[in-house]
């Protein structure tokens, strides 16, 4: 499986410090072998497929699966998250 990752999420990994882009980088990883994992992942919708992925209680990932890829649209930090979604 390969990842995408869009213009508007890399431009949020260009601001934030090295250690956390390593830890988000691995968080984004795991996606190319488990998409669908349990855990800190948790499917948003039930008509199409979206997921949000929680790391280390500090970001969120916004991703979904597109043919044999995963799309990775937005990344924010998880108070952003929450004032933007509401409590997901």
């Amino acid at each position: 499986m390969k990842i995408r990752i869009t213009e508007r999420a890399i431009k949020f990994l260009e601001g934030i410090p090295d250690k956390d882009l390593r830890i988000v980088g691995e968080h984004i990883d795991r996606l190319v072998h488990h998409p669908h994992a349990t855990g800190d992942i948790k499917r948003l919708t039930m008509k199409k497929e979206r997921y949000r992925m929680h790391v280390s209680y500090r970001y969120t990932i916004f991703f979904y699966p597109d043919g044999g890829e995963i799309i990775v649209n937005e990344i924010m930090t998880t108070e952003q998250a929450h004032k933007k979604y509401g409590r997901i």
